[in-house]
């Protein structure tokens, strides 16, 4: 009897694994949906970089290619990888005060489709600011404005 248990194992180790995996997985999930309270998890309890820009922006009609948030004196808090901040200045153009600063990425946004630029101001952010995307082979670069110099500025090129 022991032998013929001991065959049947080693012939179904893959088939028993599997249900052992899956009913794990499903006590954590019901776990989860039984003893966390409601919008227990939230942006504090992801970890930076774990949700893709292209796995939540379908809502927009296209998706974040690149993106760079900073600190009012031009320093990344993050972007995507290779940014770089190429100009960065408090005065504006025709004396107005402001931010006015130039983020560069070396790789293109989109070499096949049309890519747009989108930049805000502040933390949550306060609006849109004037963003300008230039795509060239040697990489994506963005001009942005901003009136408010004391704010967070985040900064996304969508293609």
């Amino acid at each position: 009897m022991l032998s013929r248990a001991t065959n049947y194992i080693s012939h179904h180790a893959i088939a028993i694994l599997a249900l052992v995996c899956s009913l794990l997985a499903l006590a954590g999930a019901s776990y989860a949906a039984t003893q966390l309270p409601k919008n227990s998890v939230g942006n504090a309890q992801i970890k930076q970089g774990a949700v893709s820009p292209p796995k939540f922006s379908k809502q927009i009609g296209g998706y974040v290619r690149l993106y760079a948030k900073l600190t009012p004196a031009g320093k990344i808090i993050y972007a995507t990888p290779g940014a770089k901040v190429t100009n960065w200045g408090i005065t504006g153009p025709a004396g107005a005060t402001g931010i006015v600063g130039t983020i560069s990425w070396p790789h293109q946004a989109g070499s096949h489709t049309a890519c747009s630029a989108l930049a805000t101001v502040g933390s949550p952010p306060d609006g849109p600011i004037s963003a300008t995307a230039d795509a060239t082979r040697t990489g994506t670069s963005v001009q942005i404005f901003s009136a408010n110099p004391d704010s967070l500025v985040t900064v996304a090129v969508i293609c």
